[in-house]
């Protein structure tokens, strides 16, 4: 596909709808699994840091 303007481009021939929608909506799905899987990751290590603290207070 070819645009001869900045105009034509966000236009996208007609689909612009279709084709902004399906990549706002990939976009606002891989930042939600990115957040989603930093939050995990953060709260098995502090479950981690609270078995340890809690194995070394038992000694």
């Amino acid at each position: 596909m070819q645009w001869n303007s900045w105009q034509d481009f966000w236009h996208m021939g007609g689909y612009a709808l279709y084709v902004w929608g399906s990549f706002g909506l990939t976009v606002a799905v891989v930042a939600g699994e990115i957040l989603l899987a930093r939050n995990r990751r953060q709260r098995i290590l502090q479950e981690l840091r609270d078995t340890i603290e809690s194995e070394e207070s038992k000694i």
